[in-house]
């Protein structure tokens, strides 16, 4: 699969041809993911759901000054852009002005923008139109505020979007979820089960790998040439060896302060709990305590689930104050890293 254009830019319409149904792309900043997936929309007439995290996010981009279509309507001489339809959706249109100077929406829709927090109120909507629903920036920055259930937001967006459409003999509507690299444990992967995909594949130096049980295609851009070209500009010489620049030119995912890492003989310990990607142990002789991917024995199992990791915290609170002791050795960083996200 050919994942950039001759430019060097993400090839969003090469991805879309791919048999895949759930399709998440993530990588370095400006390697054209929302530019390339919008422009294919308006190309090829495409009628599209493209939605935030937060509403906040959706009312900013409302703006005439920052909706999403105003670089393309440079380059391509269009006039698109958001008309609001009610308190959480807009519609995206082209426009005119009148004899007054005044814009006005003109011609059919072309696609409409709302925000994941807010998808509930708007599920009467008629979606049957939409061809392709684009959730942008789906990993979120370490400044925005968490969504309670985030990943069952978006099931629940799809599910509202795609209805009945394969009961009645159509295709299902694709999902194309776009962000940059901030965290490897993000709420859609950790619900999904894919921390462990996503970091397989970075060490085998694979850029996208399918999963076709699951219909689900992952991409990974740490190959994209337009980052090794912004990694030359005034921004990234400035914060080069910071999160920022890792996240942003080597598609390195971030994450807290490491604690204890390394390898121990798995016959010293006991399996107490298998959590989510993770299982937890206990050494047989001493306070201490072992966190791996690898799993042994039949130790009480929860998922990765919002319940189920809320009742792994309450029975097991104290695995955090050893950890807080310095008490548990973890395999690798990811599993640390797992270990931080199903206690919070």
């Amino acid at each position: 699969m050919q994942l950039y254009d001759s430019n060097g830019y993400v090839n969003i319409p090469g991805i879309l041809e791919h048999p895949a149904v759930f399709i998440f792309v993530y990588g370095g900043r400006g390697t054209g993911k929302t530019y390339g997936a919008l422009q294919h929309c308006i190309k090829n007439n495409v009628p599209f759901m493209y939605t935030r995290r937060l509403q906040s996010q959706a009312d900013v981009l409302r703006k005439e000054a920052m909706q999403p279509f105003n670089k393309l309507n440079h380059d391509n001489d269009w006039s698109i852009r958001p008309w609001p339809e009610n308190r959480y959706v807009a519609v995206f249109k082209s426009s005119v002005q009148n004899e007054d100077g005044k814009d006005l929406p003109d011609g059919p829709m072309l696609g409409m923008m709302a925000a994941l927090s807010t998808f509930a109120s708007i599920r009467s909507i008629d979606a049957s139109w939409i061809k392709l629903f684009i959730h942008d920036e789906f990993i979120p920055e370490k400044t925005e505020r968490p969504i309670k259930g985030e990943a069952t937001a978006l099931f629940n967006a799809y599910e509202t979007l795609n209805r009945n459409r394969e009961l009645e003999g159509q295709d299902p509507i694709k999902l194309l979820c776009l962000a940059n690299a901030n965290d490897l444990a993000n709420p859609v992967f950790m619900e999904l089960g894919l921390v462990r995909t996503a970091e397989k594949m970075r060490k085998d130096g694979k850029d996208y790998v399918y999963l076709p049980k699951r219909r689900m295609l992952l991409i990974d851009l740490f190959k994209s040439e337009i980052s090794e070209q912004k990694s030359h500009t005034a921004l990234y010489e400035l914060t080069k060896g910071t999160d920022f620049y890792g996240m942003a030119i080597k598609n390195v995912f971030t994450g807290e302060e490491r604690g204890r890492i390394g390898h121990k003989p798995i016959k010293e310990y006991r399996p107490i709990v298998k959590v989510g990607e993770i299982t937890i142990y206990r050494h047989k002789s001493k306070q201490e305590y072992y966190v791996t991917m690898l799993e042994a024995g039949s130790p009480p199992r929860y998922g990765s689930g919002e319940k189920d990791r809320e009742r792994f915290r309450r029975e097991y609170s104290y695995l955090w104050q050893e950890y807080m002791k310095n008490h548990i050795v973890f395999e690798e960083y990811l599993t640390e890293i797992l270990f931080d996200r199903y206690f919070k």
